[in-house]
């Protein structure tokens, strides 16, 4: 029993250590999600995938300076017919870190019904998906 439960014990234990990459998505209690930057992607490059994808769904900015790696978008009305609800959307960016990993805060207020717990509104959970999808 002896001969079996030592070596048990040293690959649960070590098994964190080698199983490793670091998660690639983090939540954190502020409500700041953060991708890694993937090895090789400049921040220019990494930057631009951003501010396109934000573009590419029909968001204006309100805020963007690239030498702070930071934007931050106005805020977009929309009805969403899946919640019956009418809500404003607004996306804030940060490059943080030696410029490695983006940090991206998502608002939403509901104007009229109620927010759906652990639900994103459709095109929240697409920006999600495709800045996730292509930086990393």
């Amino acid at each position: 029993m002896k001969k079996f439960l030592l070596p048990l014990i040293l690959l649960v234990g070590l098994f964190p250590l080698f199983s490793g990459c670091t998660p690639p998505m983090m939540n954190t209690d502020n409500g700041w999600i953060t991708y890694e930057v993937r090895d090789g992607l400049s921040f220019g490059d990494a930057w631009n995938i951003v501010v396109d994808i934000i573009l590419s769904h029909d968001y204006q900015f309100e805020t963007i300076v690239r030498d702070d790696g930071y934007m931050k978008t106005e805020w977009k009305y929309e009805t969403v017919p899946d919640f019956a609800s009418d809500v404003r959307t607004r996306i804030a960016v940060k490059f943080t870190y030696g410029r490695k990993t983006v940090r991206i805060k998502y608002e939403t207020e509901y104007l009229t019904g109620e927010a759906v717990p652990g639900l994103d509104i459709p095109r929240i959970a697409d920006i999600k998906e495709q800045i996730r999808d292509q930086i990393r």
